[in-house]
C-alpha cells in the first residue's frame, strides 16, 4: 500500500546540491517510490549552525512509496555527509491537491465580488 511522504533535506553548501538531489531522486525511484513534486527553495540561512555551517541548501521531495522504503532512504540521509538535516513526514494529502482546492476558493471569492 503506497503513502504520501514529504522529505526536506538540508544540503551542505561547499558540496554540489543538484548532484545530491539527483542522487537522492534516483534513491527514491530505486526504491520504488513515485516523486509527485521536487520544490527547490535554494540556499537559505539556518536558524542555528549546524556542523559550523551557517547556510544550506533547502530542497523538499513530495512523493509515493510503500513504507517499507522509507527505512532505506532514512538510512541514506543519516550516513550522507553532504547532508546536514532531513525529515521524512507521512503527508495525508498530496501538495497538488491543496494547491487546486486553494485557487479554486479564491476564483469563488472573486466571482461573488462582481
Amino acid at each position: 500500500m503506497s503513502r504520501d511522504y514529504e522529505m526536506a533535506l538540508i544540503v551542505d553548501t561547499q558540496v554540489d546540491a543538484d548532484a545530491t538531489i539527483d542522487r537522492y531522486a534516483s534513491l527514491l525511484a530505486d526504491q520504488g517510490a513515485a516523486v509527485v513534486n521536487v520544490d527547490r527553495w535554494g540556499v537559505r540561512r539556518l536558524a542555528y549552525e549546524i556542523q559550523k555551517r551557517q547556510q544550506g541548501d533547502y530542497t523538499f521531495f513530495y512523493f509515493q512509496a510503500d513504507p517499507g522504503a522509507i527505512a532505506d532512504v532514512e538510512r541514506a540521509c543519516r550516513l550522507d555527509e553532504d547532508v546536514l538535516r532531513h525529515l521524512i513526514l507521512q503527508t495525508e494529502i498530496p501538495p497538488q491537491v491543496e494547491e487546486e482546492e486553494d485557487a479554486e476558493e479564491v476564483s469563488v471569492e472573486e466571482d461573488g465580488d462582481e
